[in-house]
């Protein structure tokens, strides 16, 4: 009897609910949830959310909630302003916890900084879920209604569901809203988890141990000539997690992958205040995440960015060299900047450079007649013209927009508001007045997609889409949000909208191929890396820092690729050069356009002040050297381009972070200087001021330069020397990826026996040659234009390659290769 009483109380809460589906299971203890990638199981008392893999592997937990109190929030200043978080407000690490109270933002309100976040306030108290007081099945998906701590009697109506893409999908939201500032939830983390991704940080590429707010944010720079921190990661104003395309979602080593659904300020706490545990916080009324169970890493990016998005291969033309005609501030006028563009042409010509893409940023400085000239131009001489938008209209008079098209916006109301109704201006990072376009008001949209139309109409292939963070929290949109809601989402729909007009243009005009890059960007459920067609880092500084420079753009490029923005183009040569940063100097440039090479694209920009980094003005050395660089890239174009589209298709990236290549590396899992060019070229680029070489960390098997013919078998770490015109990367031994260097252009001493003499002389067919390396067995040794001598006296019995490579002035690579043996003189 006392059974069947103690069953039928158990069997009470039940009661009414209807019967739960296949893919729902509820029972007095727990509460099921199945998906195609795994199961959700909810421990009823005390509630625990536990995420587990198709073969019931646990691969994420809700931390212990068990005795969690309500927890005051003093208000501390998070972030601290300028990115010193040394004080951090206390947080409550209980599962679907919330906080009653109020909440600010404080933004830079104008010039280079607005949109950026100076500091964020909360106070109140944070209460937590402590037990599930009924569940239901709807459909798929599981529903409750969950106690809290909250002494009025709030509680959290939840709901679990299947997600696509094997997915698992957790919304919650307190059943009364008043005074609610934020709600969270905090998981336990596994020993040495890594959490990779976050969208285009320069910090890290596992943000373990990082305490980060994700808000999209510009132009933050490095200390240039000024001290740096130790380890070189300051940027000023927001700190060193700060980034121009920010991503809420990771994948963790731990064999699972997460997406944050909001659009909202999100504060993150991986492993900051206590390594056991993680937790996420969003500035708004309810929670929404998305978590993916992965046998891999590998499989949660490839749910991961089904979800969120792919970049979209892009035409062939747009894997050639590209070259921005790039306008100086404030220092630029219509007629310098045309003469500049034509004298890019005629350069174009004299050194030889191979160009297929060149962007006329200026183009507001020109005539619709003198733009149709020049494009017809660039047309004949088979280069594909591209232009150059932005998110806010102004009255700068820059050349990449018109004042007047400011004056129709505001009149005609296409653009953000105040509460009142009136236009929201504020001074732009060009110190005019300026207002950001509506993108929720169907007549904005429409007169945005017309600006867009009538580029494509001019003969535009491409366009680079600008800026996008200015969105500050007071201003008001057509559809009802406030800025604090579209900070994050503007830069996703700003692509969405072009993105549909260049679709329609690309469907009314067949063997169109319309390819656009942006800089700003957030994730979601899609995220704009769905519309996108390539990113770029933002305004790097002239320098070779670790913050802001050439050493920034590997890890931002890695850990955008987690979310599908694999599409990477970085500014060769740098972009700010304004204060304490250098002009782009010849070592930077090379440097740089090397770090480009094997990168997805090859796209020489110029600077704020000093306007383009032409080559040829470092001399005609760099010139050749430039020239080489972009010949390899060409070369490399065939492997780019199937990588790419297998990538948009499979979801796997095209450029592979080591640590990804090589799980259980722990040298790999480090490594965030390298990565792999699909499964077979390793790219090691220098990265460091006055290096005439690296340390290059090997994966496992067996690696051989195309160049020099060094073979290391890996996993290892080996000096590489690499001088200027050089840039260390290797094909897997026994593959071919692509044509490294023509044959022929050097002539040597055929094969012979062995004999006595053991010194040669290399001549050269010096007509056309810019420069020459010669390698012994995969070392360099001193050579010259008339040609070099080799000298093999005193070697053991063996055989040696000798591999000599010229470098063309039109930058053409050219091989030759010999195999010798050494032997033992002959006695007299």
């Amino acid at each position: 009897m006392g059974r069947r009483l103690l069953a039928t109380l158990l069997a009470a809460p039940l009661a009414g609910a209807p019967p739960a589906s296949a893919d729902v299971r509820i029972d007095p203890e727990r509460v099921e949830v199945r998906a195609e990638g795994g199961t959700a199981t909810i421990t009823r008392d005390p509630l625990r959310i536990a995420f587990a893999d198709a073969s019931g592997t646990v691969v994420l937990r809700e931390v212990d909630g068990a005795g969690a109190r309500p927890l005051p929030v003093a208000p501390v200043p998070s972030p601290v302003p300028l990115g010193q978080d040394a004080v951090r407000a206390p947080a409550l690490y209980a599962p679907l916890h919330f906080s009653v109270g109020t909440g600010a933002v404080v933004q830079a309100p104008a010039a280079q900084y607005v949109g950026n976040l100076v500091t964020g306030l909360q106070a109140g108290v944070s209460y937590s879920a402590t037990r599930v007081l009924t569940a239901r099945a709807d459909g798929d998906a599981a529903e409750l209604t969950v106690a809290t701590t909250d002494p009025t009697g709030r509680t959290l109506r939840v709901r679990v569901a299947p997600a696509p893409n094997g997915a698992l999908r957790v919304s919650a939201a307190p059943s009364d809203p008043t005074g609610v500032v934020a709600v969270g939830d905090a998981f336990d983390a596994a020993p040495g988890e890594a959490y990779r991704g976050f969208g285009g940080r320069h910090n890290a590429i596992d943000q373990r141990g990082e305490d980060f707010v994700n808000w999209t944010q510009q132009e933050n720079t490095g200390s240039g000539y000024a001290a740096s921190g130790p380890d070189d990661r300051t940027l000023f104003p927001n700190g060193r997690t700060a980034a121009y395309y920010v991503q809420s979602l990771f994948a963790s080593s731990a064999g699972y992958g997460f997406l944050l659904d909001r659009d909202e300020l999100s504060r993150w706490r991986i492993g900051s205040d206590d390594p056991r545990r993680w937790q996420v916080q969003v500035a708004a009324g309810r929670l929404d995440y998305e978590v993916f169970p992965a046998r891999d890493p590998a499989e949660a990016i490839r749910r991961l960015t089904a979800t969120n998005g792919r970049h979209r291969a892009p035409p062939d033309w747009a894997l050639g060299g590209l070259w921005d005609a790039a306008v100086r501030y404030p220092a630029d006028n219509p007629a310098d900047y045309l003469a500049s563009v034509r004298r890019d042409l005629e350069d174009f010509d004299r050194y030889g450079t191979p160009v297929e893409g060149y962007r006329i940023e200026g183009w507001e400085f020109l005539s619709r007649d003198q733009l149709r000239e020049l494009i017809g131009e660039l047309r004949r001489r088979g280069i594909h013209p591209l232009l150059y938008f932005r998110a806010f209209v102004g009255r700068d008079q820059i050349g990449t927009d018109r004042p007047s098209a400011f004056d129709e916006a505001v009149a005609k109301g296409y653009v953000a508001m105040r509460a009142d109704g009136s236009p929201y201006t504020f001074i732009s990072n060009f110190q005019a007045e300026a207002a950001l376009l509506d993108v929720t008001d169907p007549a904005a949209v429409r007169w945005w997609q017309g600006r867009i139309r009538e580029a494509l109409e001019l003969g535009a292939d491409g366009f680079m889409q600008d800026f996008g963070e200015q969105t500050l929290a007071d201003m008001r949109f057509e559809d009802g949000s406030t800025g604090l809601e579209m900070h994050n989402r503007f830069g996703k729909l700003f692509h969405r909208i072009t993105r549909e007009e260049v679709d329609r243009w690309e469907r009314e005009h067949p063997g169109a191929n319309i390819w656009f890059f942006v800089r700003t960007g957030y994730s979601g459920t899609p995220g704009s890396a769905a519309s996108e067609g390539a990113t770029f880092a933002g305004d790097g500084t002239t320098d070779f820092s670790r913050s802001s420079g050439l050493a920034s753009q590997t890890p931002d490029m890695l850990n955008r690729a987690v979310g599908g923005a694999w599409g990477f183009t970085t500014d060769v040569g740098g972009y700010f050069d304004i204060g304490p940063y250098p002009k782009t100097s010849e070592e930077l440039l090379d440097r740089w356009a090397a770090w480009a090479a094997l990168s997805p694209y090859f796209r020489l920009h110029g600077s704020v002040l000093n306007g383009p980094h032409r080559p040829w003005d470092y001399g005609e050395d760099m010139a050749a050297r430039y020239n080489a660089y972009t010949r390899l890239h060409l070369a490399a174009r065939p492997l780019l381009r199937r990588l790419l589209r297998e990538a948009q298709r499979t979801g796997t990236p095209p450029l592979r972070p080591l640590w990804l290549a090589a799980p259980g590396d722990p040298a790999a899992a480090r490594e965030d200087q390298e990565w792999l060019l699909g499964d077979d070229v390793l790219v090691a680029p220098v990265v460091e001021q006055g290096a005439r070489g690296r340390e290059v960390t090997f994966p496992g098997g067996c690696w051989r330069s195309p160049e020099s013919g060094l073979e290391v078998r890996g996993p290892a770490r080996r000096e590489v020397a690499a001088g200027l015109g050089e840039l260390p990367y290797f094909f897997r031994c026994g593959t071919a990826p692509f044509a490294a260097a023509a044959r022929g252009g050097a002539t040597l001493p055929a094969r012979r026996a062995c004999r006595s003499r053991r010194a040669f002389r290399i001549h050269l067919r010096a007509r056309g040659v810019a420069a020459v390396r010669v390698y012994v067995n995969g070392r360099r040794v001193r050579a010259s234009r008339r040609g070099a001598r080799v000298d093999l006296r005193g070697l053991p019995r063996r055989r040696v390659t000798v591999r000599i490579l010229t470098l063309t002035r039109d930058g053409r690579r050219r091989v030759a290769t010999r195999t010798y043996r050494t032997c033992v003189p002959r006695r007299r």
